[in-house]
């Protein structure tokens, strides 16, 4: 029955185009369907279905006009007296519904509706057995928490219709199993897991060959493509070259019988790219130079200017790259790919430095590294807003069982209406009391990412700022070669202050390098009026030594800043890492005046110890952790100096 039904709405949208009318005549023509009382309910419904999905794309008005009749008309036919097979193809319209509103909510930004119309569409499959639509849904779930970066829910909704395909093969496994590990592709792609994307794009590849008869009416070419392109850049970037030539060129031959000129671009810039970094420039210059030709996309241009200057600047050709990378940046930003953006940055400084164009050099220092803290700082705050979006979700999700219950409440007699207001009772309750463990939470992730922005900064604001000013002034009074050596020494320093800081431990090697960047620095800062020293004994293994980054800095800061404040005599600066009884410690000792005449700490230093000092505390489990601090005297018990030592928690990797 239902297959006649289905050819009927089919036949009956075939009838509609055939008469070549507008969308908007298409939509009148379906609302005088839909009151047609002659025609099955099944056949309206069918016919909505089959004239949004073919007529037209998820992002078009007219797709979303044509799914809310869709769903208004569903939700009137399931209040009909029916029989249960026809029951079934109601509640599958309105699944399919659900669907289609939880792309308009995506595309509205509005997460939590979007997931609670994919969650009752899978629920409505579900409630009729209707597996296979529903863990395609499950799938459309995983699709879309990878897009929001829910990266652990995109896994676990892609695995749950992974097994069930392939525990249930259907007709198509390309549509079915090929489909989940496509995604699964992307996914670790984005999560930079290139094995696992070569593993599942390789998945995908066997799936089409298994259907080789589908290959061309399904679009799994383009599958196919689309798999050998993302197995060649995967083995590019985990550095094996003659297998990401031998898939792109897989890729390449696709391309080429698609006839599409975006496709060949794509896939010539990323085989320019291995050329490149296998050294074989003269094949790299021809291949980049065929992918830019004919009209490529903004994208594909970003990617063939970007490759090129790294070409030219490869083989020295400086004008060049600075020509392309300039014109690559530009569109980069123009697509706002920021991971082109900080690539071209980067080496648009090396290029300005080489052409001593030290204003531009310094410009792209700062863009390269507001691009670094921004992708950082969305990193950061990522966790606080899943939080908000569950919260959120959440709330509103309760809102709407609140108002059911107000409605049930009314058109029931007393009994259910004391029911109806025991559990309004006991949801506020729950409603409460999940509040405010939200707001708790919250919090803590808010102080958390407080105290992780502060640990970033803990370097004084005015010793980043007297740098800049100092390189400036060395660009101004045309002192070239110290404005970039100083230059090549902040930037190293800041970098391994923003990597490190990211990490909760680090070896006790990159500990003592970054020490070492931060005291040479200080030394131009302050006219190399200090010396200083670091020592390490020798029964340490700095690399098996584990220890939290920048434990060690406030309080060398704090002896540079103040211990050696208004002294005339060289100042000396003695760092010591010593083992006793297997703990770790650090000691820091300095020539000056000592505790009794130090200044008062400001409030910025105040702040960094005291968040050290949080830390120390949280690491070792001890409330009662103690700095020790002491004066140095000589044997006339004079002061001729400070000391600071306590121990540091670590972690010995064998």
């Amino acid at each position: 029955m239902f297959k006649i039904l289905k050819q009927l709405a089919l036949f009956a949208c075939f009838i509609i185009a055939a008469a070549g009318y507008s969308q908007d005549r298409t939509i009148d023509s379906l609302k005088l369907l839909v009151q047609n009382p002659k025609v099955h309910d099944t056949v309206k419904l069918y016919s909505l279905l089959i004239a949004k999905s073919q007529n037209y794309n998820e992002t078009d008005k007219e797709y979303h006009i044509l799914n809310r009749m869709q769903g208004d008309y569903a939700m009137k036919c399931l209040k009909k007296k029916v029989s249960p097979k026809v029951h079934k193809a109601y509640v599958q319209c309105l699944a399919d519904y659900y669907q289609g509103l939880m792309t308009e909510y995506k595309e509205k930004g509005d997460t939590p509706r979007a997931l609670a119309a994919i969650d009752k569409s899978i629920a409505l499959f579900k409630s009729e057995k209707l597996y296979n639509d529903m863990y395609f849904a499950v799938m459309t779930k995983g699709r879309f928490y990878a897009k929001i970066k829910e990266y652990q829910k995109a896994t676990d909704c892609l695995f749950a219709a992974l097994r069930y395909f392939e525990k249930h093969p259907g007709d198509n496994p390309v549509v079915e199993i090929g489909s989940v590990c496509s995604l699964l592709a992307d996914l670790y792609v984005n999560q930079k897991n290139y094995e696992k994307a070569i593993e599942y794009s390789k998945r995908v590849i066997v799936c089409c060959d298994a259907n080789k008869s589908l290959e061309y009416e399904d679009g799994t070419d383009h599958t196919r493509f689309v798999s050998y392109s993302v197995i060649g850049v995967s083995y590019r970037n985990l550095k094996k070259y003659d297998e990401a030539v031998y898939y792109l060129n897989k890729a390449l031959e696709l391309a080429k019988k698609s006839n599409s000129s975006f496709k060949i671009s794509y896939v010539l810039t990323r085989i320019g790219s291995v050329k490149v970094a296998q050294q074989k420039y003269d094949e790299a210059e021809a291949i980049l130079n065929e992918a830019l030709k004919g009209e490529p996309d903004p994208k594909s241009l970003a990617n063939g200017y970007t490759s090129m200057a790294q070409l030219y600047f490869a083989k020295k050709d400086y004008d060049k790259a600075y020509s392309f990378i300039t014109k690559g940046l530009d569109l980069s930003t123009e697509t706002g790919n920021l991971d082109l953006q900080e690539v071209g940055s980067e080496l648009l400084f090396k290029l300005s430095t080489i052409r001593k164009d030290y204003r531009k050099a310094l410009e792209m220092y700062k863009l390269h590294d507001s691009i670094v803290d921004y992708k950082k700082g969305e990193t950061s705050k990522n966790v606080l807003e899943k939080q908000q979006l569950k919260y959120d979700f959440e709330k509103k999700e309760l809102k709407l069982k609140l108002d059911a219950e107000k409605k049930n409440a009314v058109k029931n007699n007393w009994l259910i209406g004391l029911s109806g207001l025991l559990l309004l009772i006991l949801a506020g309750g729950y409603f409460y009391y999940r509040n405010n463990k939200q707001k708790q939470a919250i919090t803590v992730l808010e102080k958390e990412q407080i105290k992780q922005k502060l640990l970033v900064t803990q370097m004084n604001p005015h010793f980043i700022f007297n740098s800049i000013d100092n390189i400036q002034g060395l660009i101004y009074d045309k002192k070239d070669t110290e404005a970039v050596n100083y230059l090549t020494k902040f930037s190293k320093l800041t970098r391994q202050i923003l990597e490190n800081s990211n990490e909760n431990y680090i070896s006790l090697a990159e500990e003592i390098e970054m020490t070492q960047n931060y005291l040479a620095i200080q030394q131009l800062l302050y006219d190399n009026k200090f010396s200083f020293s670091i020592e390490v004994e020798d029964n340490i293994d700095q690399e098996a030594i584990l220890l939290p980054p920048m434990l060690t800095q406030p309080f060398i800061e704090n002896a540079i800043k103040h211990g050696l404040s208004n002294t005339t005599a060289q100042g000396k600066i003695d760092i010591h890492f010593y083992l006793k009884e297997s703990k770790l410690y650090f000691e820091v000792t300095d020539n000056g005046k000592g505790f009794d005449t130090a200044p008062k700490i400001n409030g910025h230093k105040s702040l960094a110890m005291t968040i050290t000092k949080e830390r120390l505390v949280s690491y070792t489990k001890n409330q009662d952790f103690v700095v020790l601090t002491d004066n140095i005297k000589d044997n006339d018990e004079n002061v001729v100096g400070a000391k600071v030592s306590f121990e540091i928690p670590y972690i010995y990797e064998n």
